[in-house]
């Protein structure tokens, strides 16, 4: 499968790479396709990594790729944190109503 991909997005010139980067910058922050397209975008950099510095445009994209995903990467940690938080405070008020329903049963 994964040769087959490597196949399908190599040997690209700007205007057949150009949509398949737009694509994969827009998309790979939407959970339906994240999964997937997280490998191609690795595909991508990998395969279209020593032609860097040749097409203002293909430069570009990779570029807002980058930011498009370490946005996500920042709004998933701080999510993350977030729930951290709210594990905490529902394990407090977990303890709390155990702590009563022994209170009730020894008096």
């Amino acid at each position: 499968k994964r040769k087959g991909l490597i196949i399908a997005l190599s040997n690209r010139d700007e205007e057949t790479l150009e949509p398949i980067l737009s694509f994969t910058m827009r998309y790979i922050v939407k959970p339906r396709y994240t999964s997937l397209l997280v490998g191609v975008a690795n595909l991508l950099c990998d395969i279209y990594r020593p032609i860097m510095g040749q097409s203002e445009t293909i430069d570009e994209l990779f570029e807002k790729l980058r930011r498009s995903v370490a946005l996500e990467c920042k709004a998933q940690k701080a999510l993350l944190k977030i729930v951290g938080q709210i594990d905490a405070i529902a394990w407090g008020f977990e303890t709390q109503r155990m702590e009563r329903a022994l209170e009730k049963l020894e008096g």
